[in-house]
C-alpha cells in the first residue's frame, strides 16, 4: 500500500490512501471494458497525486 509521507494533514493523507484502496477494489469486481478504463484512469491519477505529495518538503 502507498503511504504519503508529506506534510498533508493526515486525514488528507489517509483520504488519497483510502481513496487509491477504494479504486483497486472496484476495479477487480468490474467486467465492463469501459468502466474499467475510467477507474484505472482515476486510480493512476490518484496514485500519482499520492506520489506527487509524497515528494514535496
Amino acid at each position: 500500500m502507498l503511504r504519503p509521507t508529506s506534510t498533508l494533514p493526515a486525514h488528507a493523507r489517509f483520504a488519497l490512501v483510502t481513496h487509491v484502496a477504494e479504486l483497486e477494489a472496484e476495479l477487480a469486481s468490474v467486467s465492463c471494458p469501459r468502466e474499467r478504463r475510467t477507474i484505472a484512469a482515476e486510480l493512476k491519477a490518484a496514485k500519482a497525486a499520492i506520489t506527487q505529495f509524497s515528494t514535496e518538503g
